[in-house]
């Protein structure tokens, strides 16, 4: 075997990097701490409380590691009195992120190294610009925010930090192990390949950049296909880790809701095709758009970007990709810019809400470009000036991490967010009827819910439906959810006001809390002034109720649409005198912001009240409606149609 050079690191990090990356992850990991939010949170974090706790199922794809880590965790944390299982699990969001941090050192520190021709161990001021790079690293929003909840994305930083560093170990082993056909940071690098596919799917864009790099740093004679398939072998094992899906999903009691005695809701397919299609995702299949609408969400890459690093670190990691051209580092810059450009592009391409969070890993590649670049400015600070002129370049350069911290440190603070805890408290202390069914517009909003009921055992008894609970025309909408609700025979509740769901439920006096008793449908008999009338080709409104009392008339008009409307339409209605001059009017957005008319079903019949106030000197005589819809769209009104009513109101 070939001996080192004496001032060649063996690939492991030496003492002094281990520290280094220790402090910076010890320091992000204490800032993580004090901000996390104190216990129960909403949407698919609420999701993974739970889920962790009771070794459960969480949304596809499953994230069966992340879950099985959670629940030896949160009980751990537990049994030793040291957090509630919500907590716990927020706390191993500050872990992992305080991990990713660590890792980053470790991988900024490697690359900068091994950059400099001779790739000799780390100098002072290198491991100043890695700490730069790594600090930065933490202090990015996106990472700050997600270290303080309960998500699956610091884990997921950690692990593609971890990959990536443990790529640059072996490419520094292998010069000297040539004859260790599958040294110790290979062996490690495959099996965290598969433990990154058991729990984030986006762990696969690494495969390209990591196979070329193996492939191209290899010594001739290097491969051999037994050593491949053993290093598939190791990949491929951890996603035996899936099994956790059908195995726990029986234990799972949240994925079937009971609304009808003996008849429950299953929320998953449970079928061989159903399992297939929760690992692969393809509820998701629908959020890929096309390749021109990437292309032209491509420029605002530096606005996200510098949002993230500042301007000044948005330079600074261009600059240090350059660098790795310009020194023809070519696998170096292989290996980080097509993880890049294979991670950033991959989000051009999707389309989810919290697309925010999958440029996490693509932040810490440009935060270790960072580090090179600072490496290399503090160096040339140092042959213009000196070795002191050079680690008080790399020092001034700190100047970056610091500021990101100062700046937002404020914001990032959640240690008072009780806000999930505080509320789901006020909606329980209104004591809804037993057996009740709680409405939400929002599945985000019920996941407490479900912690309290399946954790801490509080009012089982009840029921939280939103829509899309299921893949079915039924719960397309809250409109439907209610409809659905309300046949179960249940008392039915909103857990917020909804105005506008008067098109399809009778709605109580909200209390303080905000939760509104659903007293029934609206529409409970035919309209008292039957019609048939079209509004342009779309609604046909079918008749109207009239009220009078005092001043104040109240009209309810009757729709039923007969296909999809595309837009959100206004409806009016002018009350007419017997010369045909306005009276007065009425126009509001039918159904509000939670069942507009973009949300309305083909041959469902809706109710629309309008209360119109009369002036004192209106003329006598019988009155006549017009009634219709319109839009506005670029500041233009676009009628849909309208139609005067035949029937006279009598005054």
């Amino acid at each position: 075997m070939s001996q080192r050079p004496a001032d060649e690191p063996a690939g492991w990090p030496a003492r002094i990097d281990g520290l280094c990356a220790l402090a910076a992850g010890g320091l992000a990991g204490l800032v993580y701490w004090r901000t996390a939010a104190p216990g129960l949170l909403a949407g698919d974090s609420g999701e993974l409380q739970f889920a962790a706790w009771l070794a459960g199922l969480s949304h596809p794809t499953g994230y069966p590691l992340y879950l099985m880590l959670g629940w030896l965790w949160s009980h751990g944390l537990a049994a030793l009195g040291l957090a509630n299982p919500a907590r716990a699990m927020t706390l191993l969001s500050a872990l992992f992120g305080a991990l990713a941090v660590a890792l980053t050192y470790l991988l900024a520190v490697a690359l900068i190294a091994q950059s400099r021709r001779g790739a000799a161990a780390a100098r002072p001021v290198e491991r100043v610009a890695a700490l730069v790079a790594a600090l930065t690293f933490a202090w990015t929003p996106t990472l700050w925010s997600q270290a303080l909840i309960t998500e699956v994305y610091t884990l997921h930083a950690a692990l593609v930090a971890a990959l990536l560093w443990l790529a640059l170990l072996w490419r520094q082993e292998i010069r000297f192990l040539r004859r260790n056909r599958i040294s110790l940071p290979l062996a490690a690098l495959a099996l965290l390949f598969g433990l990154g596919l058991a729990h984030h799917r986006t762990t696969l864009l690494l495969l390209p950049a990591l196979l070329v790099f193996l492939i191209w740093q290899a010594p001739a004679g290097y491969w051999r296909w037994r050593q491949a398939a053993l290093l598939a072998l190791l990949a491929l094992t951890p996603l035996l880790l899936y099994l956790y899906v059908p195995l726990r999903a029986p234990a799972s009691p949240y994925l079937s809701i009971e609304l009808w005695p003996g008849q429950p809701t299953e929320l998953l397919d449970r079928s061989p095709a159903g399992l297939v299609s929760y690992l692969l995702g393809q509820s998701f299949a629908g959020e890929i758009q096309r390749p021109a609408q990437a292309i032209a969400a491509a420029p605002g890459l530096l606005t996200r970007f510098a949002a993230q690093l500042t301007p000044v670190g948005l330079a600074l990691a261009l600059l240090g990709m350059a660098l790795l051209a310009a020194r023809r580092q070519w696998p170096l810059l292989w290996l980080t810019g097509a993880s890049f450009l294979l991670l950033t592009g991959f989000n051009l391409f999707y389309t989810i809400g919290d697309i925010a969070v999958f440029y996490i890993p693509s932040y810490l590649l440009a935060c270790v470009w960072i580090g090179v670049a600072v490496a290399w400015l503090a160096a040339r600070a140092g042959r213009l000036a000196g070795r002191r002129a050079a680690l008080a370049t790399a020092v001034l350069l700190a100047a970056l991490p610091l500021w990101l911290f100062w700046s937002q440190a404020a914001q990032q603070n959640r240690s008072q967010d009780r806000a999930a805890a505080d509320g789901w408290q006020a909606l329980l202390d209104a004591n809804p009827a037993p057996n009740a069914v709680l409405v939400s517009n929002d599945r985000d909003e019920l996941m407490p819910l479900w912690y309290l009921q399946q954790v801490e055992e509080v009012r089982p008894d009840l029921a939280g439906v939103f829509p899309l609970l299921l893949a079915e025309p039924g719960w397309l909408d809250v409109g439907q959810a209610v409809e659905r609700a309300l046949s179960t025979g249940r008392p039915v509740y909103l857990i917020k006001p909804m105005p506008g769901l008067e098109l399809k439920a009778e709605l109580g006096q909200p209390d303080p809390s905000g939760l509104t008793p659903v007293l029934g449908p609206a529409i409970s008999g035919p309209p008292a002034f039957a019609e048939e009338t079209l509004i342009g080709d779309a609604v046909r409104l079918q008749g109207f109720d009239v009220q009078r009392a005092d001043n104040a008339m109240q009209i309810d008009l009757y729709w039923q649409p007969l296909r999809p409307l595309e837009a959100d339409y206004t409806t009016f209605v002018q009350l007419l005198a017997p010369d045909g001059s306005k009276i007065t009017q009425s126009d509001q957005q039918a159904g509000g912001v939670y069942y507009p008319t973009s949300l309305w079903q083909p041959g469902e019949t809706l109710r629309d009240r309008h209360r119109l106030i009369l002036p004192a000197d209106a003329p006598p005589g019988p009155y006549q409606l017009l009634v219709g819809m319109y839009q506005l769209a670029n500041g233009q009104l676009i009628p849909l149609g309208a139609a005067t009513l035949a029937t006279p109101l009598p005054h």
